[in-house]
């Protein structure tokens, strides 16, 4: 027969490991959350940069036909480009801090980047 020692001794292990199953739950479910939040951000983020009016949007046909150009004498589209620029920049910090996988980044985005890079001046590109 166990005493009474022996019993508290057994519900403290067994607390304990309880406690050790709730933690690593919590743990796994954070890093899930976690996880679908820094999607969810990114494809806030890239939704943005396909606004519509937006520049990627109004010039999306030439980017696919790739003979996408940039207007330097149009004011309005120069403003859309230095915002796309910005959305941009948000994009490189969420895959700086690996918010999303490598993966889902060149999916979404890896296409249209290297048009981009073209259409910058290396000012704007040493600037990023």
């Amino acid at each position: 027969m166990y005493s009474l020692e022996d019993l508290r001794n057994f519900a403290t292990i067994g607390g304990a490991l309880v406690a050790l199953f709730v933690f690593v739950f919590n743990v796994r479910s954070q890093i899930r959350n976690r996880r679908i939040e820094n999607l969810a951000r990114f494809n806030q983020v890239h939704r943005q940069l396909f606004a519509d009016n937006g520049y990627l949007a109004n010039n999306l046909k030439a980017i696919e036909d790739g003979t996408m150009e940039r207007d330097y004498s149009n004011p309005a589209a120069e403003a859309q480009f230095h915002l796309m620029l910005l959305e941009v920049e948000r994009l490189a910090i969420m895959a700086n801090n690996k918010a999303v996988p490598r993966s889902t980044q060149v999916y979404m985005f890896g296409s249209y980047a290297p048009t981009i890079r073209r259409l910058m001046t290396s000012q704007e590109s040493e600037s990023m």
